[in-house]
């Protein structure tokens, strides 16, 4: 090591070109790495789906959901699963382990559905499927006064432009109900024309529909004969012939109906921004997508947008690029502030120039870092930035160190290169040994699994930078600062001499007064010294029983948006929903003018609120007796107060909802709720009867709010 630390202080050429690389090979890696919000994993999810249309939650389970559990109990590959059964659809995700190849096991998960010949007759067939890994783009929202109709159209379209941008493969549309073909007949044509049902019923079978019937062959060509007159035109389907009558005349469909294209009225489900009909549009990434380029693309998109159309408006709900540069930004104020510090600390006791290269230990350890991330496939996301931000304050400590130590030689009367070698020498064990037991601090999350998997690329992105920040302190370091320019003798020409003179003198007083006569001091009292530690652990671990000290898994964070959930008893019906979610609506309003009006604001916190009729608490409750109502807040971090204040203060407008069967307002956090129980047995009624009184129990608990469960039961029957 004392060869090569030589070689680089002798020939300082060797360190200009790994500095040189460095930069050219960090700043094209950087511009290559792609972004994404999440770290991106290979999926290890498979997934099951069976519709049942009419069927109860409890039909579901009996019926289905545990035919499949026990097909699938016993195959290799399976870490896991949980089911959920609701109404007219069951759903069962499945975990692997890992271990074998995915299509292998979603093959034996096909094979042992497929093997299963008692489902009910009316039960659709499964469908078995593996979740691509995807991480969230942007979430966007239509709104517009027009018809509901009209909207979808518009959504579809600029899905199509979307898909053929290049940028985007992955985008969603949601908000309405499905579409469906009317017929609806009139009860007095019926009567009047002596007409079933059944009989028009089975026109429309007989008259809609494409019928091949073969081939006419002969030696000079070949013709397909083929009746295609399956439509879903309502004017087609609505000129069917049901009955032709003795004087010649023809009894269409229109005649005695009217055909048309609506929304199925067996869904409930429907969507309003500021009372507007919005539909929303959610884009994905897949991991050899640019989540950069998406965004850029679709903000470019909906400006474009908005200038040419004026009855209708496409909204960002989020941009996740956005929240991402947020984080960047943040981890380039730490990384200047970091820089600034270390350049006039060290500038002011030892010497600028040495501060100088000290500090380009930071940037040199994320260039090497960013090089190797990006041949490792790492993508630049929250995790990753969370590592750099982390690990920012780490990297000049051996640097410090060292050049401290190479200074304190050349004082010694040494030449600047002997100092630099001597002085990285006598440090070295000492750097080695704090730099690596960082390091195998952070090895065990490289083997995290389960939903932490995640914090592999924080832990890769602090072990790399570690690492190379022990290669540029023990190389590049001392090859520039055992240099004559940087480590030189000072004399009245040479700068700040007289301020040197006081701030030697300030540093021999801190060092000989004060700390050493404090030395003296815990050496002959050890004893009284050893027990201060271990006391204070002893009265934190009793405020900690004691419930002085709170303890959580994940604070809360300030958040930019939150939800009003609500559920009725399955079964009640839409209008109710929709009256309680307009009262939401109207109380955020009322809460956000008083606010704004409280603390002399410009603009105000909330930006929008969305309701949403048909699905509530995170999709476990679906039907028209369920919705809720997101609030859009702005940008919370020059707020005067913070998210929580505001959902407090509509917590307190809109008062007890003593109608609803759940209620809660407030944001989720991505770690799930607080307090979380899960009641486990084989018996429905039992674990009826344990749930509510678990839940009688806990609403007792003042300390708790927004106490629900997720078992959702049918509608009346």
């Amino acid at each position: 090591m004392k060869k090569i630390i030589s070689t680089f202080v002798k020939y300082p050429f060797y360190a200009n070109l790994v500095i040189v690389v460095l930069l050219l090979a960090g700043v094209f890696a950087y511009n290559n790495m792609k972004k994404s919000f999440f770290p991106e994993r290979e999926s290890r999810n498979l997934s099951i789906s069976i519709s049942y249309q009419g069927a109860s939650p409890k039909e579901m389970d009996e019926g289905i959901t545990t035919r499949v559990e026990q097909a699938i109990r016993g195959l290799v590959g399976i870490k896991e699963f949980s089911s959920s059964s609701s109404e007219n659809s069951a759903r069962i995700d499945i975990e692997t382990t890992g271990e074998y190849d995915l299509d292998e096991t979603l093959q034996e998960v096909k094979n042992a559905v497929d093997a299963i010949s008692s489902f009910p007759a009316g039960a659709e067939k499964p469908v078995i499927y593996k979740r691509r890994s995807t991480t969230p783009a942007m979430r966007m929202n239509l709104a517009g006064d027009v018809d509901l109709q009209t909207l979808k159209k518009m959504a579809q379209d600029i899905e199509d432009d979307c898909l053929r941008s290049g940028e985007i493969s992955q985008i969603s549309i949601s908000g309405y109900p499905p579409l469906e073909l009317s017929v609806e007949i009139r009860e007095d044509e019926l009567l009047r024309y002596n007409l079933t049902f059944d009989e028009i019923s089975r026109s429309i079978s007989l008259n809609n529909r494409d019928i091949s019937a073969g081939m006419i062959k002969s030696d000079d060509e070949e013709i397909l004969i083929r009746s295609r007159a399956r439509s879903v035109d309502p004017d087609i389907i609505g000129d069917i012939i049901l009955r032709a009558n003795t004087d010649g005349s023809l009894i269409r469909i229109r005649d005695i109906g009217t055909v048309k294209m609506k929304f199925s009225e067996m869904s409930s489900s429907g969507a309003w921004r500021d009372g507007e009909k919005t539909i929303f549009i959610s884009v994905s990434k897949l991991p050899e997508e640019d989540l950069e380029k998406i965004s850029g693309f679709l903000n470019d998109y909906i400006d474009n947008f908005n200038t040419a159309h004026e009855n209708v408006k496409l909204y960002i709900s989020i941009d996740f690029l956005t929240i991402l540069y947020q984080r960047l930004n943040l981890l380039f104020n730490n990384g200047m502030f970091g820089l600034l510090l270390v350049l006039l600390t060290l500038g002011l006791f030892l010497s600028i120039r040495l501060s100088f290269w000290v500090a380009w230990g930071i940037p040199a350890s994320f260039l090497a870092m960013f090089v190797v991330a990006a041949i490792s496939g790492i993508t630049i996301n929250l995790m990753s930035i969370f590592g750099m931000i982390l690990v920012i304050g780490i990297l000049v400590d051996d640097g410090i160190v060292i050049a401290e130590n190479i200074y304190t030689h050349f004082e010694g009367g040494k030449s600047p290169k002997r100092a630099a070698i001597d002085g990285t020498m006598e440090v070295l064990p000492a750097v080695v040994t704090s730099v690596t037991t960082t390091i195998v601090a952070f090895l065990p999350l490289f083997f995290v699994k389960g939903r932490m998997e995640m914090m592999y690329e924080m832990a890769f992105v602090v072990v790399v930078a570690l690492f190379f920040s022990l290669f540029e302190a023990f190389f590049i370091l001392p090859a520039h600062v055992g240099n004559s320019r940087v480590l030189r003798r000072r004399t009245e020409k040479t700068g700040y001499i007289h301020a040197r003179f006081y701030i030697n003198k300030a540093i021999h007083f801190l060092r000989y007064k004060v700390y050493g006569n404090l030395l003296k001091i815990i050496i002959n009292w050890k004893w009284a010294v050893l027990a201060t530690p271990v006391s204070i652990i002893m009265i934190t671990v009793g405020l900690m029983q004691g419930g002085l000290i709170k303890t959580t898994f994940f604070p809360q964070i300030p958040f930019d948006s939150f939800d009003i959930n609500i559920a009725f008893t399955p079964g009640t019906g839409e209008k109710k929903t929709i009256d309680y979610l307009d009262r939401f609506s109207k109380a955020v309003w009322e809460a956000n003018n008083e606010l704004v009006e409280e603390h002399n604001q410009d603009r105000p916190f909330v930006t929008a609120t969305i309701a949403i009729l048909g699905s509530a608490f995170n999709g476990q409750e679906r039907g028209g007796h369920s919705g809720r109502v997101s609030v859009m807040l702005r940008e919370m971090e020059d707020s005067p107060i913070p998210s929580f204040t505001i959902a407090n203060r509509v917590r307190e407008k809109i008062g007890r909802v003593t109608e609803a069967q759940k209620y809660t307002i407030g944001a989720r956090s991505r770690w799930g709720m607080p307090v979380s129980i899960s009641l486990l047995g084989t018996d429905i009624e039992e674990l009826e009867q344990a749930k509510l009184f678990l839940f009688n129990e806990l609403k007792n608990i003042e300390d708790l709010n927004n106490v629900t469960d997720t078992n959702a039961i049918g509608r009346r029957e």
